[in-house]
């Protein structure tokens, strides 16, 4: 067995650490790496998950970083969602609720997360360790061994290169995450998109955490969260699932490496879901919108009022919706799709058993319609389908911008995002549909990304290492 070690550090959500289970696949069938992860419990299901289905005679070894996830700091702090309108009151309030977030991260949480990254590091002596550009305990560990470092951004490349921009492009050509702000930014937005910026970086500034309890007058050993350490740095190499031909035109250094979308081996939808195969009989709609926002049963209603609509005028179509929605005791969602469901036009679902790569590589998918998230984003990219957005929080309304300035989707609720009115997601479903011009650039987008990212972040890791040791 090897003795090479990799080490990943990363959040437990599976929104930033699904690059890093791609990539750690590749380095396990391999066999060139012992792979480790160190991450919160809520990992250990996707860990072992991975180890199963590989087959490859390794597995990877996971640790445990003792701490809140994510998760764990919205319900502690009583954040049931982090969605909120683009504007900037909208993104102020998305703003604070991220903090508030962080700011539960107790000074003595935050000390045993950085300590058990550090101590990972020293005992496993790692060859290098890939790192999630949000997971702090991870970053802060990796600065104080001067490990040698990857960061692996589940991002397109605006949200790693926005900090080295020219100052006038930072302020009043690129919309500041959560805007919701076109690209490029018209004269008459530029002082908002200052002023969202200032605010952001004042409200990180001043930001502290909530003290630990003090036991017996004395408050245990602890060190603030606070402030952000910033991911991208010369130093290290930085990995994006992005192209520069997949975002707005940027200045990109040498040390970040667009290795196309990074997305997990995944088997063929007949041997993955044999029964959703056999339904996908006619060109078909993709519906799956991120978990960190559930639908409320309005929204759930607009979107199956904005279904029927397409479908009067194109009734040749399918629809597959992952839906955590209780629309089965929903006399109102029934009385609008119901027949549909009884004919087996549109199947609903909690959960998709397939990866949804298997899903949309059928060539049966004519449309992709998700919230905006980075892995959605590019995923849709990866096979070229037209994708109509429906925004929620911070980077999904960027998204919702990139797709329409790049010609290969629409945004699908401009007017009452975070919410979804049926008129205008109809339109927009019709318009990825049937406008050719948007199909051919999605599908030209499609041949772009044929590669495989994660074998070519695997490659850009191995050579960095071997340039480290030269140097």
């Amino acid at each position: 067995m090897s003795s090479r070690a990799i080490l990943f550090l990363t959040n437990s959500e599976l929104g930033q650490c699904n690059v890093a289970l791609a990539v750690a696949e590749e380095f396990l069938s391999r066999g060139e790496f012992i792979v480790h992860f160190g991450s919160f419990q809520e990992l250990v299901p996707l860990v072992n998950d991975m180890n199963e289905r590989l087959h490859c005679g390794h597995t990877a070894q996971f640790h445990e970083v003792p701490g809140p996830s994510m998760e764990d700091l919205s319900i502690r702090c009583h954040i049931e969602n982090i969605s909120h309108r683009p504007g900037v009151r909208g993104t102020i309030k998305g703003y604070r609720k991220i903090i508030r977030m962080m700011q539960h991260w107790t000074p003595s949480e935050y000390l045993k997360a950085v300590r058990a990254c550090v101590a990972l590091i020293e005992e496993l002596r790692p060859e290098i360790v890939v790192t999630d550009p949000i997971f702090q305990p991870g970053l802060e560990a990796c600065q104080t061994t001067a490990v040698r470092m990857a960061v692996l951004w589940p991002v397109p490349l605006k949200d790693v290169v926005i900090g080295i921009q020219p100052i006038s492009a930072i302020l009043g050509k690129y919309p500041v995450t959560g805007s919701g702000f076109p690209f490029p930014i018209p004269w008459n937005l530029v002082l908002s998109n200052a002023f969202l910026i200032l605010s952001a970086v004042l409200m990180i500034a001043m930001a502290r955490p909530k003290p630990d309890i003090s036991l017996d007058g004395r408050r245990p050993e602890g060190k603030s969260a606070f402030p952000l350490i910033q991911a991208y740095s010369k130093r290290s190499l930085n990995l994006t699932p992005a192209f520069k031909e997949l975002d707005f035109p940027l200045v990109i250094p040498e040390n970040v490496v667009s290795c196309g979308p990074i997305v997990r081996g995944h088997l063929p939808l007949s041997v993955a879901d044999a029964q959703i195969d056999a339904w996908l009989t006619k060109p078909t709609i993709l519906i799956s919108l991120g978990s960190h926002a559930p639908l409320t049963e309005s929204n759930a209603l607009q979107t199956a009022k904005g279904i029927v609509a397409l479908m009067t005028q194109m009734p040749d179509l399918k629809v597959l919706w992952k839906l955590k929605f209780d629309w089965q005791n929903s006399k109102k969602f029934n009385e609008v799709l119901g027949k549909d469901i009884e004919e087996d036009r549109i199947r609903i679902v909690p959960w998709i058993q397939a990866d949804i790569m298997s899903v949309l590589d059928s060539d049966r998918i004519v449309a992709f319609v998700h919230h905006g998230g980075g892995n959605s984003f590019f995923e849709g990219c990866k096979v070229g389908v037209p994708q109509v957005i429906l925004p929620q929080w911070f980077d999904t309304y960027d998204c919702a911008t990139r797709v329409e300035w790049l010609g290969i989707g629409v945004h699908g609720s401009r007017a009452v995002a975070p919410d979804i009115e049926a008129e205008q997601f109809s339109k927009a479903l019709r318009r990825v549909l049937t406008d050719e011009d948007l199909k051919c650039r999605a599908r030209a987008v499609g041949d772009l990304c044929r590669e495989e990212g994660r074998v070519n972040a695997y490659q850009q890791i191995l050579e960095f290492c071997t340039k480290s040791k030269s140097d």
